[in-house]
């Protein structure tokens, strides 16, 4: 069924309201236009008939305005009809009210002659709905300004936030990955789709939690998620190229410059993307930054695949005033009889980072309070080339195959400069270092995928699938290592240590796994699946520390070196019983795994293997009680293997007064994790109410064990805990109110937490609650203005057992507020102000509230009005501040940085298309 909301638009506001008087009668008022030329049609038929026999109940003409009335009606169930010569009929149900009247414009009738062209479904259409498991936005639901990216559309909808550096929060929950019909855009980077598409391209926006290939083939559920969204674009949207060239310039050291151009069809999407900036606007995504640590920290999940963690050289986080350069392009297409498909994507990223930061730190312990205060000025530098393809060629209509490839090669450099001092309760200096880290390093990664289905019906409930997937990863580094270090006592240097080392570390992970899956149907409802995963992981991390002796870095330190291998090795087999109806959806299934853990010290030739045996149950259960709501329930155990970086065992001294230790004893997690959601739309009265839910608790949890002695110097090492858990709730709730047509959405939500670690050797129960309201009102007039406001109040909780006494309890509230007026002879403004006011922990601490305001006058020139010239002021009270405050167990940090902050752009935007309708207020 195709719903043309351009061509043919029908919208019934309809509300009730119970007036207790004898005399109880309606009318209906509306306007009857012409879809194709938006002209009124004068003395256009007016028909009300009875819904239940069809007969006659009244009738009027359109006057010449177009507009019609009818009045002293029954309240009631009628069909409404409205006829014109040369045009198609029209007719809907509609609900008379008990008193007042109901509202019906912008009747659009269309013509027969069109009519033969295209087939026109008219429907009402909630504008949140939730089919599935997959939350559904639709995009003209949300008005939003003239020229609107898809990342503005985002910040309409009820419970997201996008903050300054793109990234989504959804529910509370971070937005992973974004796909464009299905299909990824340029690559992993989810800002390529979300700020380069426009709002009025998108359909609407699917919002869900995409599982790893594994999980889909299985029924089994691994515990790897991606909260993901999908924008579903416009058939129009898919016709001719399109694009934007842009460039701006304070004419002193901020600039921007991009340039995009995409052909798309309606099988075929291909672009090219560049840009330069030294705004931030451009950053690294999680994703690549995965291919820039210096360190392989490697986790294996189920003893399956293998994630990378950042080792702390991470993605650009508005710290610093950063270069970027970033150049991509994508080729996807779907052929053959059969539709197979090919998704292609090639990226290059240069990145330079350069700043100042300011860290201060408290450290709850047992019997008193210390203090840490840290300066780091940074230089650092980073380069990636990055392919990937996937392929899904269809046979047949039976016979399915997958061929995915990725591959990066990457450059990093890293230097900075930190000075520290470590003081008592009572302000007295316990110690004070400066240090210097410098590294460069190299890595590459591939990964290659090869997949196989078979039907045996049509179907496709009755299926044979076979997976195998390989993937090697490979990092080297080498850096030097110079720490001057003084110790205090009563005030007054007691002692000094100078470490003047180079640091090696050359790494490397290989794996390789293979599934075998077989589903077949039992009943019409019920089918089975039996699968068996096989996976091995090899991975090897080679680190050296070598001390300066007569001027040359080669005498090894045996202390802080270390050749460690991890090999683990996982077969798994499983069984899931599938339920499917119209209404209700279930699935139950058990999986068993035999997971061996090798670890070996090349070093001193010594070796442990462990075996550990897992159960894996999963249940979820989906009721769909009315045909706008439904009910969401799963459930899902999955063990997570400990990093290399955990287990080996190696001292880092690469901060000397924060040593890490590696733990070969550490014992694979289990998470059971729940989940529910419960949705209900009600179209008539433009309004929404969702409600969200998970609690996860760990056995085995991976914790910290610190000691701190009386020297500042704190050592940490990774150890097994129970009693690790984690919960959130949040409701949803959106209306499109009478008074003033606004639209209103609001968001509570309440999270918290219980974590376990252990502080010089005393057991440390933290437990945190934090509360948040998000609340939004807006109001749109097409081609006129918008305006929204959000406010977002945040309350956070936090204490630990050992010192009651160091409570901590403060407030945030954050205001935001945008505004685009569109003026006449083609002049807009547009105006953001971001307001963030942070309770203080302690009365010295510094004033971190601020008022972000950035404003931007445009004029569009030129006949086709697709040329835009630009005047931006970022920052106009000069108040950005690099902020961030982090609470885990014991310890509280504060951190204020470098970042940009006020500057002015001049700038030209030039939007071009071809065989691709732009409107005006596109641009």
């Amino acid at each position: 069924m195709k719903f043309m909301k351009k061509n043919f638009f029908f919208l019934i506001l309809l509300f009730l309201s119970f007036n207790y008087s004898f005399a109880q009668t309606s009318s209906i008022r509306g306007t009857i236009t012409d879809t194709l030329n938006k002209q009124s049609l004068k003395n256009a038929s007016v028909l009300l008939l009875y819904k239940t026999d069809s007969v006659l109940y009244r009738h009027t003409k359109t006057d010449k305005n177009g507009k019609f009335e009818l009045n002293n009606l029954k309240a009631g169930k009628y069909v409404l009809m409205l006829t014109y010569p040369a045009y198609a009929d029209f007719m809907d149900e509609i609900i008379v009210p008990d008193t007042g009247h109901l509202q019906l414009d912008h009747l659009a009738l269309l013509t027969k002659a069109r009519l033969l062209e295209e087939v026109v479904v008219h429907q009402r259409i909630p504008p949140i709905r939730l089919k599935g498991d997959t939350l559904e936005f639709i995009a003209d639901s949300f008005k939003v300004k003239q020229g609107a990216t898809v990342e503005d559309l985002l910040k309409k909808f009820p419970g997201f936030t996008v903050n300054s550096k793109g990234e989504i929060t959804a529910q509370g929950q971070k937005i992973e990955k974004v796909l464009v019909d299905g299909d990824e855009f340029f690559g992993d980077d989810p800002t390529m789709a979300t700020q380069n598409l426009n709002a009025k391209d998108v359909a609407k926006v699917q919002m869900f939690d995409k599982k790893s290939d594994q999980s889909v083939i299985t029924g089994i559920d691994d515990g790897q998620k991606q909260k993901t969204l999908n924008l579903i674009l416009k058939e129009d949207a898919k016709k001719g190229y399109f694009g934007n060239a842009q460039a701006g310039t304070d004419f002193d050291k901020y600039y921007q410059a991009k340039l995009t151009a995409n052909r798309f069809t309606s099988k075929m999407k291909a672009g090219i993307y560049t840009t330069v900036d030294r705004t931030g606007k451009n950053n690294m995504t999680w994703n690549e930054m995965q291919d820039f640590s210096d360190n392989l920290t490697i986790s294996a999940e189920d003893g399956g695949s293998i994630g990378y963690q950042s080792d702390g050289f991470d993605t650009y986080n508005l710290q610093g005033i950063p270069e970027n350069l970033t150049t991509a392009a994508m080729f996807n297409n779907k052929f053959g009889k059969y539709k197979s498909n090919t998704v292609n994507n090639y990226s290059f990223k240069d990145q330079h980072i350069a700043g100042d930061a300011t860290t201060n730190s408290t450290y709850i312990l047992p019997d008193t309070v210390y203090y840490n205060n840290q300066t780091n000025h940074f230089n650092n530098s980073k380069w990636q080339h990055s392919f990937g393809t996937r392929n899904e060629l269809n046979l047949d209509s039976l016979n399915t195959i997958n061929i995915n490839a990725k591959g990066t090669w990457g450059h990093t450099s890293q230097n900075s400069v930190f000075g520290s001092e470590y003081l008592t309760k009572d302000k007295q200096r316990v110690n004070g270092s400066n240090r210097i880290n410098t590294s460069t390093g190299n890595n590459d990664g591939q990964k290659a995928d090869l997949f196989y289905k078979r039907k045996f019906n049509k179907e496709g409930t009755h299926t044979f699938t076979v997976n195998a997937t390989f993937s090697d990863h490979n990092n080297n580094s080498d850096g030097y290592l110079y720490n001057q270090t003084s110790f205090y006592k009563n005030g007054i240097i007691d002692s000094a240590q100078v470490i003047d080392q180079r640091k090696t570390n050359t790494s490397f992970s290989r794996s390789v796994q293979g599934l075998l899956s077989y589903t077949n149907p039992l009943t019409k409802k019920i089918s089975l699946n039996i699968n068996y995963t096989f996976n091995t992981n090899n991975s090897e991390q080679d680190i050296r520390s070598f001390e300066k002796v007569n001027g040359k870095y080669d005498s090894l330190n045996l202390l802080y070196s270390n050749h460690f291998k991890f090999i683990n090795t996982a077969n798994k087999g499983g069984f899931s019983l599938n339920y499917n109806t119209k209404k209700l959806t279930g699935r139950i299934g058990l999986a068993l795994q035999n997971l061996v853990l090798k670890e070996t010290n090349l070093y001193n030739d010594s070796s442990l293997q462990r075996s550990f045996v897992n159960f894996f149950p999963t249940a979820f259960l989906r009721w769909k009680f009315s045909s706008e709501g439904s009910v969401y329930f799963n459930y899902s155990g999955y063990s997570s293997q400990p990093s290399l970086n955990q287990i080996q065992p190696i001292i880092n001294n690469n901060d000397p007064l924060n040593i890490v230790i590696g733990n070969p004893d550490l014992k694979p997690s289990f998470v059971h994790s729940i989940y529910f959601n419960a949705w209900n739309s009600k179209v008539l009265n433009n309004q929404y109410f969702g409600i969200y839910g998970n609690l996860s608790f760990t056995q085995n949890a991976f914790s910290n064990k610190d000691s701190v002695d009386n020297l500042g110097r704190k050592i940490n090492q990774t150890v097994n805990v129970d009693g690790i858990y984690n919960y959130r709730l949040s409701f949803n709730f959106g209306k499109k109110i009478k008074f003033k047509k606004l639209d209103l959405g609001i968001s509570p939500s309440i999270n918290g937490s219980r974590n376990i670690n252990f502080i010089n050797g005393l057991q440390n129960i933290t437990k945190t609650i934090a509360g948040g309201l998000w609340f939004r009102v807006g109001k749109s007039v097409e081609n006129k203005f918008d305006i929204n406001f959000r406010y977002n109040p945040n309350y956070n909780h936090s204490v630990s057992s050992i010192n009651t006494s160091a409570t901590t309890n403060y407030w945030t509230h954050t205001f935001n507020s945008d505004v685009s007026y569109k003026f006449k002879k083609g002049w807009n403004i547009n105006s953001d102000v971001v307001a963030n006011f942070r309770q203080k922990i302690n009365p010295t601490d510094i004033n971190t509230n601020s008022i972000v305001w950035n404003a931007s006058l445009e004029k569009r020139l030129l006949k086709k009005k697709d040329l835009y010239a630009i005047f931006t002021v970022n920052d106009i009270l000069n108040q950005n501040i690099g902020f961030n405050r982090n609470i885990t167990s014991n310890f509280i940090t504060e951190n204020t940085y470098t970042t940009v902050q006020r500057y002015f752009l001049v700038s030209l935007r030039w939007r071009f298309a071809k065989n691709r309708k732009i409107n005006e207020d596109d641009f």
